[in-house]
């Protein structure tokens, strides 16, 4: 009887913690969300040393899903800046990451404004550092701006912008 007593207060601290878990998880600000869509965007954009073809093909195509239908992007460089959809943002992504050795992409200093419960500004120092197929070492940050839409539970891209282009 003693066995089965511990068997069913076992089960019913799992059934306590997994319920627990369940009302946290549920109560994900959208900061939190914000944050979390970043850091995986960052993590699919950069490439590792070891990432083969397939490896890139998959991480530049998931992109896709972090951008609304039509992204603008005022980044400075006539020849990038303009609109494009989440497919060529993708075909561009592969684009630029096969020019690269490896490639690693990270925020600092993130500033997430919700203007509305469907809309937020992020403001960010962006850093991008690498090293090219040719050997060069790059380094380079710049403060952006990201404007973002909650679509169907998803925070997506809809705008980028650089605010200021630090210099060393």
């Amino acid at each position: 009887m003693v066995k089965y007593i511990k068997y069913i207060v076992i089960v019913l601290l799992l059934i306590i913690i997994t319920v627990i878990a369940f009302q946290f998880s549920g109560k994900i600000t959208p900061e939190k969300q914000i944050r979390n869509r970043l850091a995986n965007f960052l993590a699919k954009a950069s490439k590792s040393s070891g990432d083969k073809l397939s490896t890139g093909l998959i991480k530049s195509k998931s992109l896709e899903s972090f951008f609304a239908s039509r992204c603008k992007f005022q980044i400075g460089v006539s020849s990038f800046s303009g609109t494009y959809t989440p497919v060529q943002i993708s075909s561009n992504s592969m684009r630029s990451r096969s020019m690269f050795r490896h490639v690693r992409f990270s925020a600092h200093d993130v500033e997430i404004i919700l203007n509305s419960p469907e809309k937020a500004t992020v403001n960010f120092t962006g850093a991008v550092n690498g090293v090219t197929k040719r050997g060069k070492s790059i380094d380079d940050y710049k403060e952006l701006t990201c404007k973002l839409r909650l679509v169907e539970g998803e925070w997506l891209i809809y705008s980028v912008s650089i605010r200021e282009i630090i210099k060393k």
